[in-house]
């Protein structure tokens, strides 16, 4: 029972995050949100740094879940590698604000988890969908798996990054999109272009 009410509790914080951002809220106003007093919020989570970490924490578990679900229903590695694309766009979508520069600067802990996530977790996917597609002739035969796994995580970082995309003036779906479409589009063979038809249209 005791975990069944802390994921209600870091769900509904998950929520405030992505409608008013990271930076804006004090635990203050984070412990009213989630009907506790001060007292209770901090000896249940200890800080607003420590939330925001288990927030991620468990956003990752979900998401981990997701894509399970997801790749359980697809046949192909072009299949699934775009609907892991397209279940990070959507991610991006219903979290306009939430802040990734500001984790990044001002709660390292949560920022190092989101990082070991994309090395431990995404980058091993990323690398074995490659490789499958191009076994399976969907991506081009001279790819180095490995490699582009590494670029599109860069890509991902760059994202996120507030020098280029000013996240006042920028939609990050957008940037996703427009980087990672037409990236992938140029990683496919006939045949894969062919298979991911519908997920290019849905992106």
């Amino acid at each position: 029972m005791e975990q069944v009410v802390l994921h209600q509790l870091l769900d509904k914080a998950n929520l405030l995050f992505r409608s008013v951002g990271l930076g804006l809220v004090h635990e203050e106003q984070l412990a009213a949100a989630l009907d506790l007093d001060l007292a209770a919020f901090r000896f249940q989570f200890g800080s607003k740094a420590e939330l925001i970490t288990q927030v991620v924490r468990r956003n990752i578990e979900r998401q981990r879940y997701e894509h399970d679900q997801l790749f359980g229903n697809l046949g192909t590695p072009v299949e699934c590698l775009l609907a892991l694309l397209h279940h990070s766009l959507h991610e991006l979508r219903r979290s306009p604000h939430y802040d990734y520069h500001v984790m990044r600067d001002q709660y390292p802990q949560a920022w190092e988890t989101v990082q070991q996530y994309l090395q431990q977790y995404s980058y091993p996917l990323l690398t074995q969908l490659l490789q499958e597609g191009i076994v399976e002739g969907q991506f081009r035969a001279d790819l180095d798996a490995p490699f582009i796994a590494r670029i599109m995580l860069a890509q991902f970082s760059l994202i996120v990054n507030e020098d280029v995309f000013p996240p006042d003036h920028t939609n990050l779906a957008d940037v996703y999109r427009n980087i990672f479409f037409y990236y992938v589009r140029g990683l496919c063979t006939e045949e894969g272009v062919r298979l991911a038809t519908t997920h290019f249209a849905r992106m």
